[in-house]
């Protein structure tokens, strides 16, 4: 798969966060604007369904198949092809070789189409949910489950998330998924991440 580049446009989350916050200090400034040149092209390698289609494997990228069927609810190609999986995985066996994947042009065209419009705006969305979270530290600051599943992505890509964390998101806060808020809230600071 050809490398993309995924970078924001100069000056597009700086100065809506601006607008909002006009008194924003210099460093969120330089943050933002890192976060706008932060390449997250490489993301989308963790959000390819090609091997999924072609071999069955559920567990390869494991956040295809949860937003094959999230966007399937509105989107034909994403339901038919998330529907091919499941009938394959339930009528043959793919750890005894008998699933049936597609065509690999096939596969790469779905690819294709999937990353164009969906998995690319995803993508952006993620970016804005974490300028977001960088304007508003302090307030919790939830994904919706699939911007969720790009974070998930993200954090599988180690020594990126390492960087971004170092240099972007300094400071961003773990919520652990299983906590419910109000427990959340009245755990003592120490124990929260």
């Amino acid at each position: 798969m050809e490398t993309k580049t995924l970078v924001a446009e100069p000056g597009s989350l700086v100065e809506k966060c601006l607008a909002v916050n006009p008194e924003m200090d210099d460093e969120l400034r330089k943050r933002l604007t890192l976060l706008e040149e932060y390449d997250l092209g490489f993301l989308l390698l963790g959000m390819s369904p090609r091997r999924l289609l072609r071999d069955g494997r559920l567990f390869d990228n494991e956040q295809v198949l949860p937003l094959l069927l999230w966007f399937g609810q509105w989107d034909k190609h994403c339901r038919y092809w998330a529907s091919e999986v499941m009938k394959q995985w339930l009528v043959f066996n793919p750890a005894e070789g008998d699933f049936e994947g597609v065509p690999d042009e096939k596969a790469v065209g779905f690819r294709d189409y999937f990353f164009t419009n969906h998995a690319i705006p995803l993508i952006e969305e993620f970016r804005r949910y974490v300028a977001l979270s960088m304007l508003y530290p302090t307030e919790h600051n939830a994904p919706s489950g699939p911007v969720d599943m790009v974070w998930h992505a993200f954090l599988l890509n180690t020594e990126q998330y390492e960087d971004f964390s170092r240099r972007v998101w300094v400071g961003v806060e773990h919520m652990p998924p299983v906590v419910p808020e109000e427990d959340y809230a009245a755990m003592p600071a120490g124990n929260q991440g």
